[in-house]
């Protein structure tokens, strides 16, 4: 993927730009997709399923055989349930396990792309003459929604909000035809989910915890609340975050906070338990040095912890992987806090 800037994360800021998070209830109360056969007026009777998207309804291949995949979550989505792209964004190429993990990466390495999914290249979109096109409208820049819908049927996603990614992932599943398998998928992870919530509810009820990052020049630093797309697995079991501090953040649901210089860093003080991104490990020892930072409450008592590799889950086989990542560290949270 094309590099650009963003203070988000060490291992995803050369790969992502933050924009904020849209949340609003009529859209999410779109996010549940459903199909109905019918017959196509063009060729000789081709099939024809409508398909509810986060805009509406959209009439799409029975069993639609070109896919591309102008956003970035919906590739992992299609790989599980057995469906390959002959269009993506750049980025899969990149065998990096913190991107995400090395399944997609064999699965779509070597997959045609089509620019990044905030600098779209529509033009080599066309040349893989899709019948369908899934995009997250929210990045397209002016005029490349009708752009696009003037080469294929596109099925318009998005997913803002505590568990709104799942709506995105059934969505995926529903429109080739396979929501069965989405729900399947889906019943995996909840229950996965579940079993970690049940265990470790004693800590994750009790405790707030703070998911925390630095800015690209490690000078500032920020912390993400639920709903973020760097910690559906820390929602998925009921993770209760620290709430913002005045000055931290405008109010945008699920974006992450304002960022702050480390002079502020005091105003992690509210949190019971610090986790930072995974790789974060040099800049975290480098804090050492901060008077404020070796003085909260978190860090005198040693809950400092890593989250999982390759945080940004896009479909419910890789939650339900990040999940058998996140009882490791919650097994490493619990035998400190009991100790």
């Amino acid at each position: 993927m094309t590099p650009r800037t963003t203070p988000d994360s060490r291992p995803l800021r050369r790969r992502f730009v933050m924009v904020a998070a849209v949340s609003v209830a009529a859209t999410l109360a779109l996010s549940s997709c459903s199909a109905e056969g019918s017959t196509s007026g063009k060729g000789s009777g081709a099939k024809t399923r409508t398909v509810t998207d986060i805009a509406g309804k959209v009439t799409v291949p029975a069993e639609p055989k070109r896919i591309v995949s102008v956003d970035f979550y919906s590739p992992a989505a299609l790989v599980d349930l057995g469906v390959k792209p002959v269009g993506v964004v750049e980025g899969f190429d990149d065998p990096d396990p913190n991107l995400r993990p090395k399944r997609y990466y064999d699965a779509l390495g070597k997959t045609a792309t089509v620019g990044t999914y905030y600098e779209l290249n529509v033009e080599a979109v066309a040349k893989q003459d899709p019948d369908m096109i899934f995009a997250e409208t929210r990045f397209l820049r002016k005029g490349e929604l009708k752009r696009l819908q003037g080469i294929a049927p596109v099925v318009q996603l998005d997913a803002s909000g505590v568990g709104a990614w799942e709506d995105r992932t059934l969505m995926i599943a529903a429109a080739v035809g396979k929501a069965d398998e989405g729900k399947r998928q889906q019943a995996v992870f909840k229950k996965r989910a579940a079993d970690l919530k049940a265990k470790y509810g004693h800590i994750l009820s009790k405790n707030k915890i703070a998911v925390f990052n630095h800015g690209q020049d490690q000078s500032t630093w920020g912390t993400y609340p639920a709903g973020h797309f760097i910690v559906p697995v820390w929602d998925a079991v009921g993770a209760q975050f620290r709430p913002f501090t005045k000055g931290e953040h405008k109010g945008d649901v699920g974006t992450v906070s304002e960022w702050l210089s480390l002079e502020q860093i005091g105003k992690l003080s509210n949190a019971d338990i610090l986790i930072h991104l995974y790789g974060m490990e040099d800049f975290v020892t480098s804090l050492d040095r901060n008077k404020v930072w070796k003085n909260l409450p978190a860090v005198k008592k040693g809950l400092v912890f890593s989250s999982v590799p390759a945080a940004v889950v896009s479909s419910f086989d890789w939650g339900t992987e990040s999940l058998g990542e996140l009882e490791t560290i919650l097994a490493k949270i619990d035998a400190k806090v009991g100790s």
